[in-house]
């Protein structure tokens, strides 16, 4: 969410106001700027490379990895993680998009990033989430992707347009994640850099990158439900007890669909509380639900 695709070259005179009927026009405020950005040849930027010493890797302000890493995954809120990764890297902005995991009345996405509060509106005011062709491939690809590999579709045109007005960069990169629950994530960078000098930054730091995806896909579990992604060690017993409260049944119900005594299942539910950090069974159930544990 927030995020869209580079476009290809765009031709200039076709854009004008002059342009065939149908042909796609920019708003008069933005003409000069996206021009600009289509036809203006790539930048130079200094490139954040970096070294081999004494077998760690160093960036030029003498940090490793493992600096950076450590001093996010320390980071209370996935807010914070965001704007550190995107100071570190020198990128111009980083957004966290945790998918909705069950069904849209129990679980809405959770979308933390570092772009305008404007253009935030602005996607939002629009819906450009039902066009945004990053947050669709994002739902169903396994592995990063540069923003440039991405078909860009006529009607997804006015988000790109859109977003140029309102100061993005123009390249970008994501990395799903999906953890051992089940749960999809996106964290995507959005860039200036373009041409060799934005490709020479992925093949710097691809791999770090999806790592410190993860590390921010965990602070959002702990920020959103206190537990860990992958520490929900219920067994196949309380998930089925558990299963069968959400359809309504007691525990003496259950007991008899199960083949197991009263004390039995009371056991199973009290210990599903415990480990989901529940008061009752409704705020288990509920949890449970939403973490992807159960699916009623």
């Amino acid at each position: 969410m927030l995020v869209f695709p580079a476009p290809r070259r765009v031709n200039a005179s076709a854009m004008r106001g002059g342009a065939q009927p149908g042909a796609l026009k920019i708003p008069p405020s933005c003409d000069r700027n996206f021009l600009h950005a289509c036809q203006a040849p790539v930048s130079e930027f200094k490139v954040n490379f970096t070294q081999f010493i004494g077998g760690f890797v160093v960036d030029e302000r003498g940090h490793t990895f493992a600096d950076i890493h450590e001093r996010i995954s320390l980071l209370p809120t996935v807010e914070d993680a965001i704007d550190a990764f995107r100071s570190h890297y020198g990128v111009a902005h980083t957004t966290y998009h945790l998918a909705q995991t069950v069904m849209d009345r129990l679980d809405s996405p959770f979308v933390r990033t570092t772009y305008p509060s404007a253009w935030v509106s602005r996607y939002l005011q629009r819906n450009y989430v039902k066009l945004d062709p990053v947050i669709l491939e994002g739902t169903i690809r396994s592995l990063p992707f540069d923003w440039s590999e991405l078909e860009l579709k006529p009607e997804a045109v006015p988000l790109f347009l859109d977003a140029r007005c309102h100061g993005l960069g123009a390249s970008g990169y994501s990395i799903p994640v999906v953890d051992k629950r089940n749960r999809r994530a996106l964290f995507s960078i959005n860039s200036d850099l373009t041409g060799e000098s934005w490709r020479l930054l992925i093949r710097s730091h691809a791999v770090d990158w999806a790592e410190l995806a993860y590390v921010i896909h965990k602070i959002a579990m702990r920020e959103l439900y206190g537990l860990e992604p992958d520490h929900l060690p219920l067994s196949p017993r309380e998930l089925e007890c558990l299963t069968w409260t959400a359809r309504g049944k007691d525990h003496k119900e259950i007991a008899i669909i199960l083949g197991l005594s009263n004390h039995t299942v009371l056991g199973y539910l009290k210990s599903t509380r415990f480990k989901l950090d529940c008061v009752n069974l409704s705020q288990a159930t509920s949890k449970a639900i939403i973490l992807r544990l159960i699916a009623p």
